[in-house]
């Protein structure tokens, strides 16, 4: 269905349009923003919001005669001295002369107390008197804070929608931020929100320090950049390991993932199928009791870095799959999955699970006696039906930690 909000072709006039709505039909909300985000003292008397004009004027109908003659996007005023310009940007450049125009006008109209406030991705490399910039990502969280406002709402729930929508257009910084994943019961899976939710998740992790101090996390890869798309039960990235040689497939070597699916949130180490052969060779060269006490050392990490998060779990899953093509989605020929803690007799886990240490020694035999296309994954499952961590910005840290846990794989792997 499309949006109240949607009146605009240009994507920035989208944006200012939805939230000049909800500053029209919200009177505390606006002077809240005027105070908090413009950081100015909005006047007693009554104020009027327009879109693409300024007092006085007649409304410019089409958005390209708005945008040569230099308008600004909005002009909330008092009708007589009080004017708050507002100038929005995505992608488009802000230039200095621009907002000097938008002043120059506005005095010309007879207004002495103007303030602009400027709407971006980054902050501009210019200042200006009475000018105030706030990035998007600001915005959105401020929307997020007004707890009291049905309008502010539907604003940030747009900007969410809009920023899946425009995931080709937006190709340098976010409008919103992460704030966790919010799919269960109650909120049907969408895969266009979860390329979303994805997306932000990534960037942040890929800012963590430990991750790239501890496990040669590289954080100047896109992982799979421009995910493709529109429908489907899973969508995963990835954040390659140092260790990976230019020039070479991210599969060729261990890799950290994270799949937002359907059912439930998976943040894995990867050993693949074309992984160099080396790194192969080093597991196995641990024997089958050095594997059990690697997978003993692991079970024991993550154990640790779950706890708080209920319901969440280790995981271990093998999968054999074949290709008919290139581009051709994957026949599954086998999987095996299983919760890591039924390998280890530990009274903590009778509560939870029972032991079958068979699952272990399956993963093992299949590693050494490798004949198809297979790979082994370890880390934990966040089920949404009932593990609720992931419905809040922290899972963030449960998915480092998680990957944290699994450093001693990928020391087996790539010793020297």
């Amino acid at each position: 269905m499309r949006s109240v909000f949607d009146q605009y072709k240009q994507p920035e006039n989208q944006l200012t349009h939805s939230l000049v709505c909800a500053l029209g039909e919200d009177s505390d909300l606006l002077k809240r923003f005027i105070k908090e985000i413009a950081g100015a003292e909005s006047p007693s008397k009554p104020l009027q919001i327009i879109e693409q004009q300024l007092p006085g004027e007649e409304l410019i109908c089409s958005e390209e005669e708005a945008e040569r003659r230099g308008l600004p996007d909005a002009c909330i005023h008092d009708g007589k001295s009080w004017a708050l310009l507002i100038e929005c940007k995505v992608m488009a450049s802000l230039k200095k002369d621009q907002l000097r125009r938008h002043s120059s006008t506005a005095a010309r109209r007879g207004f002495t107390d103007i303030h602009i406030l400027v709407i971006g991705i980054k902050q501009p490399k210019f200042s200006l008197p009475n000018t105030k910039f706030h990035a998007w990502t600001e915005i959105y969280k401020w929307l997020r804070k007004q707890n009291s406002s049905e309008w502010a709402k539907r604003v940030a729930e747009y900007m969410e929608i809009w920023e899946a929508k425009m995931t080709e257009y937006l190709t340098d910084g976010n409008i919103t931020e992460f704030n966790g994943i919010p799919f269960g019961d109650k909120e049907p899976y969408n895969y266009i929100r979860a390329k979303r939710i994805l997306k932000l998740a990534m960037d942040n992790l890929r800012k963590c320090k430990i991750l790239e101090r501890d496990l040669a996390m590289d954080p100047s890869s896109v992982g799979r950049g421009n995910i493709t798309g529109t429908s489907g039960t899973s969508v995963w990235d990835y954040l390659p390991i140092k260790v990976l040689d230019p020039g070479k497939a991210f599969t060729t070597a261990p890799h950290l993932t994270l799949s937002i699916k359907d059912d439930c949130v998976n943040a894995l180490v990867i050993v693949p199928n074309a992984i160099r052969p080396v790194f192969r060779k080093n597991i196995l060269g641990l024997g089958y009791d050095g594997f059990i006490n690697l997978m003993i050392h692991l079970n024991r990490n993550l154990n640790k870095a779950l706890r708080g998060a209920s319901g969440a779990a280790p995981c271990v899953i093998v999968l054999q799959r074949r290709y008919p093509n290139q581009k051709s989605v994957p026949i599954i020929d086998a999987m095996l999955q299983y919760d890591l803690r039924t390998a280890f007799p530990c009274s903590a886990n009778k509560k939870v699970v029972k032991t079958q240490s068979q699952w272990l020694t399956a993963t093992y035999d299949a590693l050494k006696h490798k004949n198809s296309n297979l790979q082994v994954a370890v880390g934990a499952i966040f089920p949404y039906k009932n593990c609720k961590a992931q419905k809040d910005a922290k899972i963030l840290d449960y998915i480092a930690d998680t990957w944290l846990a699994c450093k001693p794989l990928l020391d087996a792997m790539i010793k020297d």
